[in-house]
Order: structure tokens, then C-alpha cells, then sequence
């Protein structure tokens, strides 16, 4: 009977703490770090003021957790359809596609991911990219090395190449539209990129 209270409690504390997260999702996005009210993200969750302290220290720390959730989230959403083939080419067509729908997805959160790269905060800075390590090693390792050993990409040195290649993806995928839409089209990124790794 205490076993099954503890897991009730444990349940309802990981959906108020999912809810704050969504919360603040929404309010970084809209104003910012430095303009986002701690208040507001306890309230938009449905929340009494300042229940936010009680699932984290500070609004640093949540934002910290936040960039890393995104990270993660991100990283899943393109693994999981880039893995469904398994020649290199297609599956940097599917990195940029799903890159893409990511993006379009999940509007508030890719926008804090833009707004921390192109940001001055050098902890968030610093946060993200270490939470980005994954995806950059999934690309060299699953998608570069692969071909070159297919014979299908040229000689490169693939954690480098990783690194421009996410650099091209978070930079094309950035330029939104009034409607929150990628400029640029993920077929003609791709093909531009492949263009350059083919032998």
C-alpha cells in the first residue's frame, strides 16, 4: 500500500515537472531567457506562483534542463527516421528531412536551441553543444563513415565533417518564415551537401 502512494506521488511529481518544462518551453521561446517570468511558467502550467522552485533551483537551472531535454529530443526524432535505411546517402537526406520536421514540429523548442547557439550565454553555449555531442557523433559514425568505407564519399576526416555539416543544418534550418517554416527546402540542402561529399 506505502509502495503504491510513493508511485502515485513519483507519477503526479514527473507530470508537474513535464508540465513546467512545456511551460517554460513556451515562455523562453517567446520572450527570451533574460524577459522569461519564473511566475508565468508556474501559472501557463497551471500552477500556483513559484511551484517552478520547488522542481528546480532557478531559472538558469530549468533553462539548463531545458536546452538539454531539447538536445535529446532532437537528436531522438532524427535518429529514429534516419535509421530506417541503411545506404549512407539516403540517410543524410533523411538527417536534413527530419532535421527539418523537427524544426517545423517543434517550433518553440528549436527556437530556444537557435536562440542558445546565437546567443551570448556562454554557459548555455557551452550546454548545448555538449548535449548536441551525440547527434555529432551519430552523423560521423552512422552516416560519413559508413560511406566512406561504401566508397560512395570521399576521404574526409569525420568528426570535422559532422561538425560543418551540423553547422549547415542548424544554420539553414534557423531561417524561419512568418509562419515558422524553413526558408530553405531539406531536398536541395541535402543534394548541395552531397554534392560536395561524393566522389
Amino acid at each position: 500500500m506505502v509502495r503504491l502512494k510513493q508511485a502515485d506521488r513519483q507519477q503526479a511529481m514527473d507530470g508537474t515537472r513535464r508540465r513546467l518544462l512545456d511551460a517554460a518551453a513556451d515562455e523562453f521561446s517567446r520572450s527570451g531567457f533574460s524577459g522569461a517570468n519564473i511566475n508565468a511558467i508556474s501559472t501557463l502550467a497551471g500552477f500556483a506562483k513559484g511551484t517552478v522552485y520547488n522542481y528546480f533551483p532557478s531559472k538558469r537551472a530549468l533553462m539548463l534542463v531545458l536546452v538539454d531535454e531539447i538536445a535529446r529530443q532532437h537528436f531522438v526524432f532524427i535518429q529514429a527516421k534516419v535509421l530506417t535505411v541503411s545506404d549512407p546517402a539516403s540517410r543524410l537526406q533523411l538527417f536534413y528531412q527530419a532535421g527539418f520536421e523537427f524544426i517545423t514540429t517543434f517550433l518553440s523548442k528549436a527556437r530556444i536551441a537557435f536562440n542558445v547557439i546565437n546567443g551570448t550565454d556562454e554557459e548555455f553555449k557551452a550546454a548545448i553543444f555538449t548535449a548536441y555531442q551525440p547527434m555529432f557523433a551519430f552523423l560521423a559514425e552512422e552516416i560519413l563513415v559508413p560511406g566512406m568505407k561504401q566508397d560512395m564519399f570521399r576521404s574526409m576526416e569525420p568528426v570535422q565533417t559532422a561538425m560543418l555539416l551540423m553547422t549547415i543544418y542548424l544554420g539553414t534550418a534557423s531561417q524561419l518564415n512568418d509562419q515558422g517554416r524553413p526558408w530553405l527546402d531539406p531536398g536541395q540542402v541535402s543534394s548541395l551537401i552531397l554534392n560536395g561529399l561524393r566522389k
